[in-house]
């Protein structure tokens, strides 16, 4: 069984594919599984995956299918992946090849349910650094986890029990799909940690879904909130965290 399981969707990023590749066949930590998700690329990636994935037949587990987003994509993963901690990383970033080994034992060390670490953010054109977004720190509490998170899954391990337990998975066809696949899981995290390293290399490219689509990811956001709701109204955890709720939707219709 593979200690760390990291879920990767592919869409056309051959130009990024292989630094994202090479730095988790390469990472320090041995009984890692790169859960590969090839979601209908048109411009060649699947020759650069299918090389890696026939190149590292004991990390690499190649599954494709038509396109249906980056959500989809990543519940194909959850539901394929055999490790006790799950991890994210997008397809035209890169890891520390340490990141994998540091985070999972600070996990397994104090038991953990969710472990984080800080990252770079960097511009594609000029490979100027940028001040991160999102405020990643340790957490004092589940309720402090709404204050201002970065919801993006690319910086985290999360037990693999909790997701497949309560079901958490990504929203499909939406943008803002990692706002409620966090926000849904916080309940559930009894014990969270943090690593306090740079260890994702998160690149900000003109052509991204997320900035090439800005007014369609303006309208996501509602059907986004709605499913955060009804999920803690079904759940009877709403009076619990409704104050939290409030503030942080209010921030991303407001703030964003």
């Amino acid at each position: 069984m593979a200690r760390v399981s990291v879920i990767v969707p592919v869409y056309n990023t051959k130009k990024y594919l292989e630094k994202c590749l090479d730095s988790l066949v390469n990472q320090t930590l041995d009984e890692i599984e790169i859960v590969i998700i090839d979601d209908g690329s048109t411009d060649g990636s699947i020759d650069i995956l299918r090389k890696y994935s026939e190149k590292y037949t004991n990390k690499i587990k190649l599954i494709s299918k038509e396109n249906g987003g980056q959500g989809a994509a990543r519940n194909i993963g959850i539901k394929e992946c055999c490790g006790e901690y799950i991890g994210f990383l997008d397809s035209d970033d890169y890891a520390d090849i340490n990141m994998y080994k540091d985070m999972y034992e600070t996990a397994v060390k104090d038991d953990l349910d969710l472990v984080e670490c800080r990252y770079k953010y960097i511009r594609e054109e000029t490979n100027e650094e940028l001040k991160p977004y999102g405020y990643v720190r340790p957490y004092k509490n589940q309720k402090d986890m709404f204050k201002n998170p970065l919801v993006s899954p690319w910086n985290k391990l999360v037990k693999a029990d909790i997701l497949k337990k309560f079901e958490h998975v990504f929203p499909e066809g939406l943008i803002y799909e990692d706002t409620s696949f966090f926000v849904k899981m916080i309940p559930n995290i009894k014990k969270s940690g943090f690593v306090d390293k740079e260890y994702i290399y998160h690149i900000l490219r003109g052509t991204s879904t997320m900035n090439a689509n800005k007014n369609k990811r303006v309208g996501n956001i509602f059907p986004v909130l709605e499913d955060v709701i009804s999920y803690y109204k079904d759940n009877n955890l709403f009076e619990s965290y409704h104050q939290e709720l409030e503030i942080f939707c209010s921030r991303i219709l407001l703030c964003s």
